[in-house]
């Protein structure tokens, strides 16, 4: 029986530190195989804090400190780890193994150096090479042309196949940097001092014109998001059949550095080992009120999400395309909506996948739905009201389709959607 053992690094007052380390007895299995979590002893005789659950620890549902944590399964975090889609196709290239669990393992520590978030695997992880960081980089037209020597560049570098929440679904990304002169490097391969901002480039999963149509109206449907009042960050951009996405992990601080926050899914934070597991609802809005610092808040941005995703047809709604940040200050919060488009439009008819008890075809009773939510912690009364006071604003959302230059054929097929929602919400009692 095959065994493995990885160490887990967290980046912490500006530098990374092995926090904690995983013990597999057999790796065959994948990520169904048991597994001992243990944090580090040098990190816990430094840590300030024993049993904290923000950043400083490698997850929420394993508080700093001392005890082996052992599981059947893993860890559910490792999960946000392990490269997936169009990244994990490439590991299991790149290492010449199977498309099975047996090489969850090897995927893990090979891939899981740079995902989102504060959190790596330290076997996998590549120190900045000295060449590579002083190189000049890419102009943006070698991006949008996806030239190949940047291609090949890229994917040297490691910038297509960061695995982690938001960074490794279907379509191919990049993790990029861009530098302040304006040229675009590797994620891993250009120093923070160089670092002007850091995206995630997104580009079609095939040449199908759906593909294409959807990845184009993942920017406008961002911007709707924000106009209805979701939480959302800077501008997604669309521009020659590439997505660029500001990634809100890698904020610049008021001192000038670049901060690397805490991230981690929601089917983790529900304890959750599996991928694209069907999570009820009820389930992962229980995870977020448990370790949400202001759990109410939280769970009305939630809702909102999923008012939202319901009305634009965002049906590729999996527990790890919606996660928390971690902040410095140790509050921890919804992330930025991310991963948000019309899915319905895929011609392969992509289900919605996390659903409340009470869905008829997708559609859930949000009046059963409030009175779910206020054993959490938001109160029904006042939530049922909300949602009323939301249906005029999702009525609206055809004609704020066009003011987003969204095109016909889209607002024909969704404007029956958003009649249904709306008159749900309005019947919310």
């Amino acid at each position: 029986m095959p065994a493995g053992k990885c160490h887990l690094e967290l980046y912490i007052d500006g530098d990374w530190t092995v926090a904690a380390e995983v013990r597999c007895d057999d790796v065959s299995g994948g990520f169904q195989s048991s597994a001992r979590l243990e944090y580090d002893f040098d990190y816990l005789a430094t840590a300030a804090e024993l049993d904290v659950r923000d950043r400083r620890a490698v997850s929420c549902r394993y508080p700093v400190g001392y005890g082996v944590h052992a599981e059947e399964v893993w860890p559910a975090f490792l999960l946000d780890l392990v490269p997936s889609g169009a990244a994990r196709r490439f590991w299991e290239a790149e290492l010449g193994v199977p498309n099975t669990e047996a090489s969850d393992w090897a995927v893990l520590v090979a891939g899981g150096g740079n995902p989102p978030g504060n959190l790596r695997v330290r076997e996998a992880a590549q120190p900045l090479d000295r060449e590579a960081a002083s190189a000049p980089g890419f102009p943006r037209a070698d991006v949008l042309d996806r030239a190949e020597g940047f291609i090949e560049y890229a994917r040297k570098e490691g910038a297509s196949i960061a695995g982690g929440s938001g960074a490794a679904g279907d379509a191919p990304k990049f993790l990029l940097r861009e530098d302040d002169r304006g040229r675009w490097h590797a994620d891993g391969a250009v120093s923070d001092a160089r670092t002007a901002r850091s995206w995630i480039v997104k580009f079609p999963r095939s040449g199908r014109p759906a593909d294409r149509l959807v990845l184009e109206t993942e920017a406008a449907w961002y911007r709707l998001a924000g106009r209805l009042g979701a939480r959302v960050a800077g501008p997604l951009s669309w521009e020659r059949d590439s997505l660029f996405v500001p990634r809100f992990d890698r904020p610049r601080s008021a001192d000038g550095r670049i901060a690397r926050l805490g991230m981690e899914s929601l089917c983790s934070l529900a304890g959750v080992s599996d991928f694209g597991a069907p999570i009820a609802k009820e389930a992962l809005a229980a995870a977020l009120a448990r370790f949400a610092t202001d759990p109410a808040r939280e769970l009305r941005e939630l809702l909102l999400r999923d008012v939202l995703d319901v009305a634009l047809g965002n049906t590729d709604n999996h527990a790890r395309n919606s996660a928390v940040l971690k902040h410095e200050d140790g509050g921890i919060e919804l992330t930025p909506l991310y991963d948000f488009a019309p899915m319905v439009l895929d011609p392969q008819g992509i289900a919605r996948v996390c659903r409340w008890r009470d869905e008829t075809d997708g559609y859930p009773d949000w009046g059963r739905v409030a009175e779910t939510l206020d054993s959490l912690g938001l109160d029904a009364g006042a939530t049922k009201s909300w949602l009323r006071e939301l249906s005029p604003a999702v009525a609206e959302l055809p004609r704020l389709m066009i003011d987003e230059g969204v095109g016909g054929r889209v607002r024909e097929i969704l404007e029956p959607r958003i009649a249904r929602v709306a008159r749900a919400l309005e019947a919310a009692r």
